[in-house]
């Protein structure tokens, strides 16, 4: 997929788009508003700006994921996902391995992400902490 370069900010409230949705079959404002713990007027200037650029939409309340949106707030979220389920695995703190879990998907490419992914699925250690992809 050629991603657009998006903002740290931006990719946490496409995430936190996306986590709604998943969780509660629709996404308002006030889901992100609470998820990511920010104002409301920062949560309206960054989903206006996410729509600006074609990542959501809005249809009367409710925000939707574009097509372009969704694919790159899935793999921003199974990215997340894998991570946290590793930390935990190998015994990080739940709070810290969420933490680190965010931070890391920021940072890492898409190839180092699929490599790492690829030799722990060759080990077989996928299995563990639900780090499948169940998405």
């Amino acid at each position: 997929m050629d991603q657009k370069k998006i903002s740290r900010s931006k990719e946490d409230y496409l995430k936190a788009v996306y986590a709604a949705i998943k969780k509660y079959g629709v996404c308002r404002n006030m889901d992100v508003t609470k998820q990511l713990g920010v104002s409301k007027s920062s949560t309206c200037i960054a989903l206006k700006k996410l729509e600006q650029e074609g990542f959501v939409s809005r249809d009367d309340w409710r925000i939707l994921l574009t097509e372009y949106g969704s694919e790159v707030a899935g793999q921003l979220y199974e990215k997340d996902h894998f991570f946290a389920g590793w930390f935990r695995e190998i015994g990080v703190s739940e709070s810290t391995a969420i933490a680190d879990a965010c931070r890391i998907e920021h940072a890492i490419s898409e190839e180092t992400y699929r490599k790492i992914r690829g030799f722990l699925e060759k080990m077989g250690k996928l299995q563990m902490a639900g780090m499948q992809n169940n998405y």
